[in-house]
């Protein structure tokens, strides 16, 4: 008999075993078992699963045992004591062979072996929105932005966007049959030709983001929206252009984009968010989305804030609509209403950006009032 899920075969006789056994079996598969797990660097719920259930897609019934502390299944932290489901005794009951007139004696838990690093992390939705904390509850865990936000977030830049940019050129690859090369629709890992922003040397394994200009704002600038991130490949050599080949695609990349150094600068920050009483108030100027979808959660909002107004990335901030007062005898006035929160993502000289983390109404639009909630130290 097989039982595929978590990868056990029995035979007959085997059963018979563990039916014997089943009241020990029983009694050591407890819901709130005192099996326990100190999270080490690099460890993931993906691995953990595997390593005490026999199965890695398990990973939700762990999650479950420890809501308390795991607020976001994409991060564990090291040091924190993770609860395990009781089927772990289950499994070792059932795999020692016992007699019914010997009682059971859970054998000693072995050392736990250092884990990968690498490799996946996220088994759940890419974003989830993060609860708000009561202020007696300990500190949060450091706020990190992903990378991957701060590079596919447009943003602002001056009134013709950035200087200097290079430029994709055409497919590097040729065709198999006899038609010129692409200039379209380019995919993960084709190679381009490009010529590199002014200043640069494209030096292999240097990357660029490939973007296209938005619309203009009136008295902020002109919206950059990344496309594509690039790698050289081959840098450019007796006055040939560079190969560069597409690492991540954000969206439609083709001939004639545009191309700018990668800039992280302020992406992996490693502290909380402060939070402030009275922050700077701005409007949203420009939402990044389709025109046939109401913005809602991990769409980009940006607004009129800037680097000159000390924001950093991972500041957090809140759309809300205005109080209003009573008019013309109408009755009392309209409370304050919270539309939305978000996390700063981008900061330029012009203005910022900000991903949609939380959501009470879909009233997110243009010109709605937005303030910074939290800063980051």
């Amino acid at each position: 008999m097989n039982i595929p899920r978590l990868g056990w075969s029995l035979s007959a006789a085997a059963l018979v075993t563990v039916g014997t056994a089943g009241s020990l079996h029983a009694q050591g598969a407890r819901p709130d078992s005192a099996a326990t797990h100190t999270v080490k660097r690099g460890d993931t719920l993906w691995d953990l699963a595997q390593t005490y259930l026999g199965d890695s897609y398990l990973w939700p019934e762990i999650y479950r045992l420890n809501t308390d502390q795991i607020e976001d299944p994409h991060w564990i932290y090291p040091g924190e004591s993770l609860r395990l489901p009781g089927r772990v005794e289950g499994a070792q009951v059932a795999a020692t062979p016992t007699d019914s007139t010997r009682p059971f004696v859970r054998p000693p838990v072995e050392e736990e072996q250092p884990r990968r690093v690498a490799g996946p992390t996220i088994f759940a939705p890419r974003y989830l929105a993060r609860p708000r904390r009561a202020e007696t509850e300990d500190a949060p865990p450091p706020a990190r932005v992903p990378m991957g936000d701060v590079l596919r977030a447009p943003y602002f830049d001056g009134d013709h966007g950035p200087r200097g940019a290079g430029r994709v050129l055409i497919g590097y690859e040729i065709p198999g049959i006899d038609k010129p090369n692409a200039t379209t629709n380019f995919q993960l890992y084709d190679k381009v030709l490009m010529t590199p922003p002014a200043g640069s040397v494209a030096s292999e394994r240097e990357r660029f983001m490939a973007y296209t200009l938005g619309d203009y704002v009136e008295n902020v600038g002109t919206v950059v929206i990344p496309t594509a991130m690039l790698q050289v490949v081959r840098s450019p050599r007796n006055g040939d252009a560079a190969i560069v080949q597409v690492l991540e695609l954000y969206s439609q990349l083709n001939s004639d984009q545009l191309v700018v150094p990668m800039d992280t600068a302020g992406a992996g920050a490693n502290q909380v968010p402060v939070p402030v009483a009275s922050g700077a108030t701005a409007k949203v100027r420009y939402i990044h989305r389709d025109q046939t979808v109401l913005p809602s959660l991990n769409y980009y909002v940006l607004f009129d804030l800037s680097a000159q107004d000390g924001l950093k990335i991972g500041d957090e901030i809140e759309l809300f609509r205005p109080r209003v007062d009573d008019r013309r005898d109408i009755g009392p006035s309209i409370p304050e209403i919270a539309i939305a929160r978000g996390q700063v993502v981008r900061v330029t000289p012009f203005g910022a950006t900000a991903r949609i983390t939380s959501q009470e109404l879909p009233a997110i639009r243009v010109g709605e009032s937005l303030r910074i909630t939290a800063r980051m130290p």
